[in-house]
């Protein structure tokens, strides 16, 4: 059992999971979120409940943070009675999917105080969030990276963790992660609808797809679903449109035209402004069985 307390701010689906694994693991820890229901969840787990995020940082030796987007970190770091303290000692590890001049901003809020920071995001989904079994990507100092407080936490999360590089590289490796796995996943869906027109059974496209040099993680991850015809929230088509959106803006900032991300981040929002974009990103297949008037697993009819 490890000795390194642990603070997590932010326990919605992600945060909240990971809580639940740290706890199971035996940590010691701290935890906060806006959310009453989301706050007594925590504390009816175990985990002791504190009445801001900067109580919890104090509290703890690694301060996880996963939140919804660049705006609302700023402000849980830096705003009024925000993490960043002269009084708070704590290794952040900043796990939100956020732009990299976020992160910029917190490193600076962060220099000269007590505290250390790692842009440590992750990739997997609430399942994996819940068993530990998720992939780090760090950025940060490699010291900091190293010690044994931020590999206590990072090895009890994740079943692979990569050093990825200095402050900022952690976060933009998840919007290039994020942007291939959307466009993989987009191309894949685009691609049964036209063999499923062609008369290919859906559970056959699957079945050779699945293990042909065509296959994708995103592709494998999603395909079952879209069979079933389940579309229930994971991964949302929103949160899709947001990433490949911020990993555009990344482009635009070095002048970088990024031709393929561009379509990209059109086509979910395309899918987001028809009415897709709180179900699963996997139900972006809509979008080419409007165009065929056709569909990919249960009856013919398009939806």
């Amino acid at each position: 059992m490890s000795t390194t307390t642990v603070g997590v701010v932010g326990l919605g689906k992600m945060g909240g999971n990971m809580a639940k694994h740290l706890l199971d693991e035996g940590f010691e820890l701290t935890g906060h979120d806006v959310a009453p229901a989301a706050r007594d969840a925590f504390g009816d787990y175990g985990g002791t409940v504190a009445d801001s995020a900067r109580e919890v940082a104090r509290e703890s030796d690694v301060t996880v943070t996963s939140l919804p987007n660049s705006e609302i970190v700023t402000g849980v770091y830096t705003g009024d009675g925000g993490l960043v303290a002269d009084d708070v000692e704590t290794i952040f590890l900043e796990m939100s999917t956020i732009a990299p001049p976020t992160t910029a901003v917190l490193a600076d809020a962060v220099e000269g105080t007590p505290s250390d920071l790692l842009d440590a995001p992750i990739t997997g989904g609430p399942e994996n969030s819940r068993d530990g079994t998720l992939t780090g990507l760090v950025g940060g100092e490699e010291a900091v990276f190293e010690s044994e407080a931020a590999q206590d936490v990072l090895t009890a999360l994740c079943a692979e963790v990569h050093y990825a590089g200095s402050s900022g590289a952690g976060h933009a490796m998840k919007l290039l992660n994020n942007t291939m796995s959307m466009g993989n996943l987009l191309l894949a869906m685009e691609t049964v609808v036209l063999g499923s027109r062609y008369g290919i059974e859906s559970e056959r496209l699957w079945e050779i797809l699945g293990n042909a040099s065509a296959t994708s993680v995103a592709f494998e991850s999603r395909m079952p679903r879209v069979l079933d015809r389940d579309f229930e929230a994971g991964f949302t088509i929103d949160f899709a449109r947001k990433d490949v959106g911020l990993a555009v803006e990344m482009a635009d900032a070095e002048d970088y035209s990024m031709l393929l991300g561009n379509v990209i981040h059109r086509l979910y929002t395309q899918a987001s402004d028809e009415g897709f974009g709180e179900e699963d990103v996997g139900a972006v297949v809509k979008l080419f069985e409007r165009e065929l008037e056709d569909r990919v697993g249960g009856s013919t009819d398009a939806e």
